[in-house]
C-alpha cells in the first residue's frame, strides 16, 4: 500500500471510528475558515464605505494574547439569524438555513425580484436597525457586492449578484467564540485594531484597519523581536493580477439591467510570512491588501509532538517519526511490526495506571484500543504500512 493510499485508508478508519466510539471528541485538522472571506483583490466600488480607521497609516502597538475588538464577547449557542433576517420587497428564502444546532456558523439563501442596488441600500438602513454593523464592501464579479456585517461576536456574510439571471443573495454567517484567541501561539503579537473574523484550531482570520505594507513590516519586525525565523525560500507573491477569479473572469460579463459596476482588480500581490517558531513549530501569515485595510489569515502546522497536548504518562514508541500533529493528537511512522507495537502499549500504559476501555477493534489488519484513567480518555490505533507500521494516538479528553 503505498501512502497516498494509506492516509486515505487511515483517515477512512478514523471516520468509521468516530462514529462508533468518540465522534464528538474527534480532532481532525480543519479547513482555514467557515466564512468565506473578503475578496482581497478587488478595489472597492460599492456604495457602503470601508470601516473606518484604515487610513493607511499602520500602528506599530502590538496586542498580545488581546482583547480583540471582534470576537472577544462571551461565547454563545448558535444564533437564528434567518429567524429575524430582514428580506428586501418582492423576496424569498429559496434555500433555508438547516445546519445543526449546535454549529458555530449557518447559511441560507434568498432570490429576489429587485434590483441589486435596491437591495444594498435595503440592508444598509435594515440591519443597522437591528443592530449590525457595517465593516465593509467588494464589488464582486456577478453584478453585485459583497457586504460584511458584524454583531457582537456573530460575523454576516452577504453575496448580492446574479445567478443564472436570478437576483440571489447568499446570506452566511460565522460566531466567533472569545476563546478562540487563546488558541493563537503563545505571544503572538497583533496590531492595533486587529479583529477577528473566524477562527478554528489552527488557523484564524482577522480584519485589521491598516494598510497592508504597515501590517507586513509590523510582523517582520515583530517576528524577529521574539526570535522566530523567516521560513527560506518564502516572501511576497501569489496573489498579483488575479481577483476573485484567478486571473481569468471570461471577459467582460453580462448581466441583466440594474447591475453595480464590475469589480476591479486590485494589482497588488498578498505578502506570504512564514516563520519557524522556537518550538520547532510553524505559523504562515498571508498578508493580503484590502484597499486601505488588510486581511490577514494565519495558519499554524504544529511540527513539535509536545504541542498535540497528549497525557504526559502516555509514551511515544521508541524511534517514531511523526507525520501529522494537531490538538489532542498524533501520527507517527515507526520501523516495528503491529504486534511488537501493541505488546509495547499494553505494558507501558497499564504500567501508568491506564486500563482498557473494552475489548480492542481489529479489521483488515487495523488494531484500535481505547484507554481510561480517571477522567481521561485515550485511543492508540495502529495501521500496517509496507514493512513499517502507522501508529496513531488520540485524546479526546484533552483540553486543546
Amino acid at each position: 500500500m503505498n501512502y497516498k493510499n494509506l492516509i486515505i485508508f487511515f483517515f477512512t478508519i478514523l471516520f468509521l471510528l468516530g462514529a462508533c466510539t468518540f465522534s464528538s471528541n474527534a480532532t481532525q485538522a480543519v479547513s482555514p475558515t467557515s466564512n468565506p472571506p473578503a475578496n482581497p483583490l478587488v478595489t472597492e466600488t460599492a456604495t457602503q464605505p470601508p470601516l473606518s480607521g484604515g487610513g493607511g497609516q499602520g500602528s506599530t502597538q502590538a496586542a498580545t494574547q488581546p482583547p480583540l475588538s471582534g470576537g472577544n464577547e462571551p461565547s454563545a449557542s448558535k444564533p437564528d439569524i434567518q429567524k429575524t433576517f430582514p428580506l428586501p420587497p418582492d423576496s424569498q428564502i429559496t434555500q433555508p438555513d438547516d445546519s445543526g444546532s449546535t454549529d458555530s456558523s449557518g447559511s441560507f439563501t434568498i432570490q429576489s425580484q429587485s434590483s441589486p442596488d435596491a437591495v444594498n441600500k435595503f440592508y444598509a438602513a435594515a440591519l443597522p436597525a437591528l443592530g449590525w454593523t457595517l465593516r465593509y464592501t467588494d464589488a464582486n464579479f456577478t453584478g453585485g457586492v459583497k457586504q460584511y456585517w458584524k454583531k457582537d461576536n456573530i460575523y454576516l456574510f452577504l453575496d448580492i449578484g446574479f445567478d443564472q439571471g436570478q437576483l440571489t443573495i447568499h446570506c452566511q454567517y460565522n460566531l466567533v467564540e472569545a476563546q478562540a484567541a487563546q488558541k493563537l501561539p503563545q505571544d503572538f503579537p497583533l496590531p492595533a485594531q486587529a479583529e477577528m473574523v473566524s477562527a478554528s484550531e489552527s488557523s484564524w482570520e482577522f480584519y485589521i484597519p491598516q494598510d497592508y505594507t504597515d501590517v507586513t513590516n509590523f510582523y517582520k519586525q515583530q517576528m524577529a523581536a521574539l526570535n522566530w525565523k523567516p521560513v527560506q525560500g518564502a516572501g511576497a507573491g501569489g496573489g498579483a493580477g488575479q481577483g476573485s477569479c484567478g486571473g481569468d473572469c471570461g471577459g467582460s460579463p453580462s448581466f441583466p439591467a440594474g447591475a453595480m459596476p464590475t469589480a476591479t482588480v486590485d494589482l497588488r500581490p498578498e505578502n506570504d510570512l512564514p516563520f519557524t517558531m522556537p518550538d520547532g513549530n510553524v505559523i504562515d501569515l498571508s498578508i493580503t491588501p484590502h484597499t486601505n485595510g488588510t486581511i490577514l489569515y494565519v495558519d499554524l502546522t504544529l511540527n513539535n509532538v509536545a504541542s498535540a497536548g497528549l497525557p504526559q504518562d502516555v509514551p511515544i514508541y521508541p524511534g517514531a517519526t511523526a507525520q501529522i500533529i494537531t490538538p489532542g493528537s498524533a501520527e507517527f511512522l515507526v520501523k516495528a511490526d503491529m504486534n511488537t507495537i501493541e505488546q509495547f502499549y499494553i505494558g507501558q500504559l497499564k504500567t501508568a495506571g491506564w486500563a482498557p476501555d473494552g475489548n480492542p477493534m481489529e479489521a483488515s489488519g487495523t488494531y484500535i484500543q481505547d484507554w481510561i484513567k480517571g477522567d481521561q480518555k485515550i485511543t492508540v490505533m495502529l495501521v500496517p504500512s509496507d514493512s513499517n507500521t502507522m501508529l496513531m494516538i488520540e485524546c479526546p479528553t484533552c483540553n486543546h
